[in-house]
């Protein structure tokens, strides 16, 4: 089965960040987007696989590099794609390139799916997946990373509690607002003074509405790396790579 999204899309000024780019949290939000419409072209979607087989698709592990921001109203193409079909997951990608078909930035995404009445992964067979669903050569090369730092009360930033609008369709906090929760321990200023290269997170497990939640960080030599924990029990690690862009002009 021959199958791909793709998509031409204007940058929108509610998606841009403080100076007027797409930002890591835009970013996120149209891949994520992406992957939505991919699967929906197949038939595979939330919606009908929660309805018909009491089961949700979700990403635990996304994984992007940049390599340029656009800007606000630039006009940008998506293409979103399979690369990887194994037994309870999926891999894909979403590429964005400009109307130059320069490439702006490529992210990847590890998909399993799980039952909605035990929590547990099911195969992927369970949901009717396309068995003969093209693969494609990655784009994004570099395999995921392993996340495994101690963190201690010395790196404890903010405590966020889930709200209404951190909540999606899953009933549980939107992957979205993860990205938003780790990238709110660093100041404007950070952002202004360094181009963020690659920024990958891991979502280990859930959160749900009026729960408590911890994030932490601590840097290194232009890394950041990021968890977030409810009570004693790991729901997101994440990392962050940059740039001063002082050293890049």
């Amino acid at each position: 089965m021959i199958h791909e999204y793709r998509k031409k899309h204007r940058i929108n000024y509610t998606e841009s960040d403080q100076n007027v780019n797409l930002g890591v949290e835009g970013a996120i939000t149209l891949v994520q987007n992406m992957m939505t419409q991919y699967f929906k072209g197949f038939n595979n979607d939330n919606i009908l696989l929660k309805d018909k087989y009491k089961a949700i698709w979700v990403v635990t592990k996304t994984k992007i590099h940049f390599n340029k921001f656009p800007k606000w109203n630039e006009l940008v193409e998506a293409e979103c794609f399979t690369t990887k079909v194994k037994p309870i997951r999926v891999e894909q990608e979403t590429v964005l390139r400009n109307k130059k078909e320069e490439f702006l930035f490529v992210a990847k995404q590890e998909i399993c799916v799980i039952d909605l009445e035990t929590r547990k992964i099911k195969k992927i067979n369970t949901v009717a997946y396309p068995e003969n669903m093209e693969i494609r050569e990655n784009v994004l090369k570099k395999p995921y990373l392993r996340l495994k730092d101690e963190f201690y009360e010395e790196d404890y930033s903010y405590k966020q509690k889930v709200r209404f609008s951190d909540i999606d369709f899953s009933r549980h906090t939107n992957n979205v607002m993860y990205v938003k929760y780790v990238l709110n321990t660093l100041p404007v200023k950070f952002f202004d003074e360094n181009k963020v290269t690659d920024f990958e997170i891991h979502y280990i497990s859930e959160s749900k509405e009026g729960q408590q939640l911890k994030i932490y960080k601590k840097e290194e030599d232009k890394v950041i790396k990021f968890l977030i924990k409810e009570g004693e029990r790991e729901v997101v690690r994440a990392c962050l790579k940059y740039n001063p862009l002082c050293a890049i002009e």
